[in-house]
């Protein structure tokens, strides 16, 4: 197949047989984005805490419904700011660095099905929707997270507006009513939208996924330099009024392809012109496919997106129903995302969110366990997260055990944190707890088993460098067990970290990059020794365990071959690969060039072996490139694989 498609030629140019070692120069570190290492809880501010009862008189509130607005606010989520407050002040004592909102502009009039309490049904972006408060409490809410050293992402919407178009079979029009509904103005001109119908079904030039309706949903024609440029505007001056960190953008399969690359850049500007000169952005797009995913970060240039793939491993090794095998492949498609400006660590990782369900009740869901299981798997599937690569998100009431109702998804995924009026939600299930009646979340924060854990991750990632979110390497993937090694940045050195989901304790056998000095246990109950290299553990059943080496690397040896490249069937991008050979956990940069009078160009860092990057043929169509890899090993020293040249095909 491989060769039917196309069969690269790749030459060895004339060098040495074996590359040589020599003192490394210094070499600037991986492209991470502004969040990396952070720790994301995703909150829905008006379910979160009442703190100011007189904007509960405006249409929509009925807290006793679950599509209406139920009383929190801005205020709530602020608090005193204080040590011992339930606002930001507890966000930060569960170990938490970074707050992600959703969306916090004026929604459009509810409907007899519900209200706008989720926020994605925006009118006008330029001001705090009054159920919420107004942008004076936007500005203390903000000064609060500095205060307490916590960054904001906001979550925003490009794609859509609220349902304020209409259809007159296929003739779209404004009622009169509504003609000056949204602000800015821009964006009750119709020409600004595409007016195809639903989504699902829709008429007109182009695809529906980016034209048609979502959900009924204004759609707005992001190809448009008025809508773009517009955009940029609008969201710019909430990073300039409120020093957000970062913007989470809903729906960002749905817009242009070229949206990003004419929205993103000018976004940036704005961040750095207050001072935000790392600002992340990171889309929803709801594919669980890896190779349809990077393409959004590597031909669309979303800087980064949620990592949906990784959800579904996650609660799948976590619920028992898939081994470690699974996950193994997941992190094998890794590669696929690096490039000179992004690489897999900058995925935004997540268990459960607002749309599919919480992170319990979805592992629940994937293969049947006893009942007394489902606690250490969910904080099995909470470590998994936590102390691999990405950017962990969790979404509010999971750290004290919400599960969900019926299905669990969409509105019965929006708990209330205070007192609630939803029947059903007061006999809910709760893991690590009981069902919270009439009291509120709050008061079983700090008794609940997750809650408790959570603060143990937190801590043992802002303390060990190399927990959050730095250079892994797969050691062992049979079966039950799954065993990474990740490396210290500072320290230089080794961590194991071991996750088993099998009901039985397992033992193992694990090849390490350090052989003296033996281990520090992190976390769990492990039986661990060592002999040279190698590392004998018994991970007890359902847990999660952390070994530290008391000294730094020192199986550094690197032996190198050659580099190949060929085009892989399944994405169309040419797999390069470097063939190196090494217990150590190297850093190995790709690099080419279209002539020998031209300058080096990245091609991004690997930090997992095998070791490869995936060059997209659009970049370099029937172009010639020469290949250069340089390795450099846990020691400092670098060596260089002999250089190979390919020809691209055209695309």
């Amino acid at each position: 197949m491989r060769k039917r498609l196309s069969l690269l030629f790749v030459t060895s140019l004339l060098l040495a047989c074996t590359a040589t070692s020599f003192a490394a120069a210094p070499v600037a570190d991986l492209v991470k984005v502004g969040l990396s290492k952070d720790l994301i809880y995703f909150v829905f501010p008006d379910r979160y805490l009442n703190g100011d009862t007189s904007n509960d008189s405006y249409p929509g509130y009925n807290p006793k419904e679950t599509a209406y607005f139920h009383g929190g606010d801005l205020k709530g989520l602020t608090g005193t700011c204080s040590a011992g407050d339930n606002g930001l002040a507890r966000i930060k004592k569960l170990g938490f660095t970074a707050v992600w909102v959703t969306p916090l502009v004026v929604q459009q009039k509810p409907t007899p099905n519900g209200a706008g309490y989720h926020g994605y049904w925006g009118v006008d972006f330029l001001n705090v929707d009054p159920h919420l408060g107004t942008k004076a409490d936007l500005v203390a809410f903000a000064e609060c997270a500095k205060k307490l050293n916590l960054k904001l992402i906001l979550d925003i919407v490009t794609n859509h507006t609220g349902d304020v178009i209409s259809y007159n079979d296929q003739s779209a029009y404004i009622s009169a009513d509504l003609t000056n509904a949204k602000n800015p103005a821009w964006l009750n001109d119709l020409t600004n939208y595409h007016n195809v119908g639903p989504m699902s079904n829709c008429w007109g030039d182009g695809p529906c996924i980016q034209t048609g309706d979502f959900y009924g949903l204004d759609d707005i024609a992001t190809e448009k330099p008025v809508v773009f440029n517009g955009w940029a505007d609008v969201y710019g001056q909430w990073i300039k009024d409120y020093g957000i960190a970062g913007f989470r953008v809903d729906t960002a399969r749905h817009v242009d392809d070229n949206f990003f690359k004419n929205w993103s850049p000018q976004i940036n500007a704005a961040a750095k012109s207050v001072g935000i000169d790392n600002f992340t952005t990171f889309g929803e797009v709801w594919d669980v496919n890896p190779i349809n995913l990077m393409n959004y970060v590597r031909r669309n240039k979303i800087q980064t997106v949620l990592d949906f793939p990784f959800q579904r491993s996650a609660t799948e090794f976590a619920s028992g129903y898939s081994d470690a095998t699974v996950v193994e492949n997941l992190f094998a498609y890794d590669d696929l995302y690096t490039s000179a400006t992004s690489d897999a660590s900058n995925l935004v990782t997540f268990l459960g969110n607002h749309d599919m369900g919480r992170a319990g009740l979805i592992i629940e869901s994937k293969r049947i366990n006893k009942a007394s299981e489902l606690l250490p798997r969910t904080l099995l599937g909470h470590a998994l997260m936590y102390l691999t690569r990405g950017i962990p998100s969790v979404y509010y009431g999971d750290e004290v055990g919400m599960t969900g109702s019926g299905n669990g998804s969409d509105q019965l995924a929006r708990q209330d944190m205070f007192s609630t009026k939803v029947s059903i939600w007061k006999n809910e299930l709760r893991i690590g707890g009981s069902p919270i009646g009439t009291g509120d979340s709050f008061a079983v924060t700090d008794t609940n088993p997750i809650a408790k854990y959570l603060k143990v991750l937190a801590k043992l990632r802002a303390t060990n460098a190399g927990l959050a979110n730095s250079v892994m390497q797969v050691r062992y993937a049979k079966d039950s067990l799954l065993v990474i090694s990740k490396k210290d940045p500072t320290e230089n050195r080794e961590l194991l970290v071991a996750f088993n989901n099998s009901t039985k304790p397992i033992k193992a056998a694990i090849t390490s990059a350090t052989s003296a000095g033996g281990w520090k246990t992190l976390l769990g109950k492990a039986i661990l020794s060592s002999k040279n290299e190698v590392v004998t553990m018994t991970v007890p059943a359902l847990s999660t365990v952390i070994f530290k080496a008391n000294k730094s690397i020192d199986k550094t040896a690197v032996k190198v071959g050659k580099i190949t490249s060929e085009m892989d069937f399944l994405s169309g991008y040419y797999e390069t690969k470097a063939l190196i050979t090494s217990k150590d956990l190297l850093k190995v940069t790709f690099y080419c060039r279209t002539g020998s009078d031209q300058p080096w160009i990245s091609l991004g860092t690997d930090t997992s072996s095998p070791y490869s990057v995936y060059i997209d043929p659009l970049e370099y169509p029937s172009q010639k490139l020469e290949l250069r890899v340089e390795v450099i090993n846990s020691k400092g020293l670098t060596y260089e694989l002999p250089h190979a040249s390919i020809t691209i095909a055209t695309p």
